[in-house]
């Protein structure tokens, strides 16, 4: 272990085998001990000072070596994905602000105390007599004796507290969901790596729907001309556009392998896709000759199957005739 590893476990009390609870303790224990607040001695202001650098080095001592866990330090940060981002996986950079102690007073929210101007650092002052050096001192009341008074930090304005901002470059997973949580290291200001848990919400998608094991489910309108006559199509996936072959009388179709990942890093399940045929809702007069010519040759026909089951069926009704 560091020397000044060891130096800062020293000035805690504690060991290397101490628990997170028990950092936190014993912190708590000597801060309310020696904050200047509450302990007028002049060495009350370094000793904190001491005493919070030494969380920090342990703190930061221990997020290194460790995958990032939630605890009171953790920064909670969401994100927003789109379905096709999510189903790939990709990079974000996050950033942001958050509460930590300020750096410039070590999170006291006092600067270094000043000369008391009242007794000019002497502690006591005599009455203003004829005779002074006759009359007994008695200790000052501007700073209790102590010579020196307490000076806000400027930098957090007492507030032992300051915004830090933070910022990271965190790797999305592949076939993470809607509510999913992550974590991630993240550099904040002044106070080195702190772990990161990232919410993800997934935004809705126009196009696809998902279903709870991975299945896409997407509606696709085609021509109807082109769903007769068994065309091929382009169809949207989260994989991108695929090629597919419509078939005449079939609505509902399975691209295998170009949905949403089972699993974080697991296969891409299918995409349903369901067509819907469109047609002329009326007909020209080249539609309709076209159409007649069509049915004429599949009716009329006795050759083609069709024709030849029309023929039968007209004999054996009597039709036609």
């Amino acid at each position: 272990m560091p020397v000044d590893l060891q130096e800062s476990y020293r000035e805690l009390g504690l060991d290397e085998q101490a628990s997170d609870a028990e950092l936190k303790a014993a912190w708590r224990r000597l801060a309310a001990r020696w904050h200047p607040d509450r302990n007028p001695s002049p060495q009350a202001l370094k000793r904190i000072q001491r005493i919070n650098r030494a969380l920090e080095e342990i703190r930061r001592a221990r997020e290194s070596g460790a995958a990032p866990a939630a605890g009171p330090e953790t920064i909670e940060h969401g994100i927003e994905l789109q379905l096709e981002e999510a189903a790939r996986g990709c990079t974000r950079e996050v950033e942001g602000l958050v509460l930590r102690p300020c750096t410039a007073c070590a999170g006291t929210g006092f600067a270094e105390p000043a000369t008391c101007d009242t007794c000019a650092g002497e502690g006591s002052i005599r009455p203003p007599l004829w005779f002074g050096w006759l009359a007994a001192s008695h200790p000052c009341g501007s700073c209790g004796g102590r010579g020196r008074t307490a000076v806000t930090c400027p930098g957090c304005r007492g507030q032992a507290s300051a915004r830090c901002r933070y910022h990271g470059r965190v790797r999305i997973p592949a076939g993470v969901r809607d509510g999913q949580e992550l974590r991630a290291w993240v550099q904040v200001e002044g106070h080195g790596r702190q772990a990161l848990a990232l919410r993800v919400a997934l935004q809705p998608h126009p196009l696809f729907g998902l279903d709870d094991d991975g299945t896409v489910q997407v509606e696709v309108p085609v021509d109807g001309f082109d769903w007769i006559g068994e065309r091929w199509i382009e169809v949207p996936t989260l994989q991108g556009v695929k090629e597919m072959r419509l078939q005449r009388g079939a609505q509902t179709y399975r691209i295998r392998e170009a949905g949403f990942p089972g699993g974080v890093g697991g296969t891409p399940a299918d995409c349903v896709v369901r067509v819907v045929p469109l047609f002329p809702s009326a007909w020209t007069r080249q539609q309709e000759a076209l159409l007649d010519q069509l049915v004429a040759t599949n009716t009329g026909d006795a050759k083609t199957e069709p024709g030849a089951r029309t023929a039968a069926w007209k004999r054996r009704a009597g039709v036609g005739r």
